[in-house]
């Protein structure tokens, strides 16, 4: 999930790994190279890791509403039709 606030843009995921989920909230700055890490947690649940991603949320941004969970959507790619790749031979 992205998330913008200001100029800085946040990356939150939640991946499982044989039984283990990852949560990991990430901070991209326009004025920094490289992404802040803010958290990088393993857990037993899902449940577990999305709770760690709120708590962290809260602590970044006490004056907002509890974060709220999105599954993932994968977005549809519109391929236009194309044409053969290679061209005919056409009087060789």
């Amino acid at each position: 999930m992205v998330l913008l606030r200001d100029t800085r843009r946040f990356e939150i995921t939640v991946e499982g790994y044989d039984d283990v989920w990852i949560a990991e909230l990430q901070g991209f700055s326009p004025d920094r190279l490289y992404p802040t890490s803010y958290l990088l947690r393993q857990c037993t649940t899902r449940q577990a890791a999305i709770e760690a991603l709120q708590r962290k949320w809260h602590l970044l941004f006490p004056d907002e509403d509890v974060l709220v969970w999105h599954e993932p959507a994968l977005a549809a790619t519109l391929n236009p039709a194309r044409g053969p790749r290679y061209p005919e031979d056409r009087g060789a």
